[in-house]
């Protein structure tokens, strides 16, 4: 769904009071990264946490998001910004003591939903430390009748912060996907139909056109010294099916051991967010062989100088009007100079040797504060003397990203719950009070 401004909230609010229109209308289209038609909606609500003014109930609302939304199965609000202003502009504050009937009426009336998630997380009175008492409701309210109970959690005091997201969650989310505790992710049908029908973002991922020993879709050099292919690197047949082309790392012992040898694709579109599968089949007779995603963000202004700056003294200046780097099929082009990498899959391959294995894994380029465009796979092979071979090669956009992935709060790691928003206004304030000290004196 799109985001609403407040105002357009209480216009919407007005034109739907007249014609009956639901919140699927009012916000625009719920977004559609699994379009089934009977896909259910649901609706993450923010905890109550009276203990901090609401901080960390935001936490967990936006935690329950995210592990949805990676999940997939189920439509979301494009992010949880949706859901606090539709509240807000509404009115609305689902507390874990509110009546189902009246939780009802927020979730299938007001926001045109299916399930709610809601509870409360609050600090043991009497305690010291990461001790919560909490609550977990997630209430099914699509059927006829009586709502369907999935999940309820009451009375529970945690024995530390972690048990939140890693024990009570996951008993919600397994409840939710109704699967056995600890079991996988259902399959996701759009996902499985996308892998068949989308393109391969890898031009020439099976290795079998080149142009002067050089694969279509990928560089001419490789290597940690970026020698040309012929040496490191070969582009041939296969033995004993010579009608097949295979991409070949032949390197020693004191190679292996030390930087290994890489070679990269050309670099290829990528959307923040999405959830893409990469493929590849593999074999060698000894070495250890792994595949790196890197995907890329456009050098924020302030770093281009330097970098500039670090090329010229090192005798490598960038060229006045030097080419991008070449563009995929796609009409994708990058100035890999003038971007910075920002996100990795690293997928590590596992197989016997001397035979041909099949390597399958799906990631999602994220960052906290940088948004990465540009994506590149880099073969590599690494840890003792021989030959890796790749061919096959493919990846594919398997789930859209939902809109809401470009309104983030940018913080330093993935991991921490401090913007950096924050952090400047925290510094802001320690200077005003260390100011305020030095005039007093």
């Amino acid at each position: 769904m799109k985001r609403p401004l407040h105002d357009r909230a209480i216009v919407s609010w007005i034109i739907a009071a007249v014609s009956g229109v639901s919140a699927v209308c009012l916000f625009g289209a719920w977004s559609p990264a699994f379009s089934a038609p009977r896909e259910k909606v649901v609706i993450p609500f923010d905890f109550v946490s009276q203990f901090d003014n609401g901080r960390y109930g935001r936490m967990v609302g936006d935690m329950i998001w995210t592990k949805i939304n990676r999940e997939g199965g189920f439509v979301l609000p494009e992010s949880m910004l949706d859901v606090r202003d539709f509240c807000n502009a509404n009115g609305y504050r689902v507390t874990p003591d509110m009546p189902l009937e009246e939780v009802r009426k927020i979730v299938v009336d007001g926001f045109g939903a299916d399930i709610g998630i809601w509870g409360s997380v609050e600090r043991a009175p009497g305690t010291d430390g990461e001790i919560y008492d909490l609550v977990i409701k997630c209430v099914d309210f699509s059927a006829y009748g009586e709502p369907k109970v999935i999940y309820e959690l009451s009375g529970v005091r945690t024995n530390s912060v972690s048990e939140i997201p890693h024990l009570y969650v996951k008993e919600m989310l397994d409840k939710l996907y109704g699967r056995e505790p600890g079991g996988p992710p259902p399959v996701n049908e759009v996902a499985e139909q996308n892998w068949e029908k989308n393109p391969n973002l890898l031009v020439g991922g099976d290795f079998e056109r080149a142009v002067g020993g050089v694969p279509i879709g990928w560089e001419d050099r490789c290597g940690q010294n970026r020698e040309p292919l012929g040496k490191l690197v070969q582009w041939l047949p296969e033995v004993g099916n010579p009608s097949n082309h295979v991409i070949r790392l032949t390197f020693d012992k004191g190679i292996g051991n030390s930087t290994g040898v890489m070679y990269y694709s050309k670099p290829f579109p990528i959307v923040e967010g999405a959830t893409y599968r990469f493929q590849c089949r593999w074999r060698t007779n000894g070495p250890t062989a792994k595949v790196f995603i890197k995907c890329y963000a456009e050098m924020p202004s302030e770093y281009k100088s330097i970098y500039e700056a670090s090329r010229a003294a090192a005798g490598r200046p960038i060229s006045p009007g030097a080419p991008a780097t070449r563009a995929s099929s796609s009409g994708h082009s990058a100035d890999l100079s003038q971007m910075h990498e920002c996100y990795r899959s690293q997928q590590n391959l596992k197989g016997p040797k001397n035979t041909w294995n099949l390597h399958t894994e799906d990631f999602t380029p994220r960052h906290t504060r940088y948004t990465p465009t540009v994506g590149r796979v880099m073969l590599y092979g690494y840890l003792g003397g021989g030959v890796i071979e790749f061919d096959d090669c493919v990846l594919k956009m398997i789930i859209p990203a939902s809109p809401g992935e470009t309104k983030k709060d940018p913080r330093l790691s993935l991991e921490s719950d401090v913007t950096i928003k924050e952090m400047e206004e925290n510094e802001r304030r320690a200077q005003e009070l260390r100011q305020g000290g030095a005039d007093d004196k």
